[in-house]
């Protein structure tokens, strides 16, 4: 129920290149992660396509797992 909001610019210490990873803000003012997540999970057949990616935070998408909805 959260909409990304701003991208950061970040670098693991453990990686050399950076990234950019989309964040939203809950209703407690904090940062939430957000991460694609395949709406028909490749473990089903899902495609790494456009068409079946939408954005998730990290908690649901965990919550989520390989499951279709």
């Amino acid at each position: 129920g959260i909409e990304g909001k701003y991208f950061m610019k970040e670098k693991f210490t453990n990686h050399k290149e950076y990234h950019f990873n989309l964040y939203a803000v809950d209703n407690n003012g904090e940062e939430v992660l957000m991460t694609k997540d395949h709406i028909i999970p490749k473990s089903k057949g899902g495609a790494n396509h456009t068409d079946n990616y939408q954005t998730m935070c990290t908690d649901c998408n965990c919550k989520k797992g390989n499951n279709i909805y």
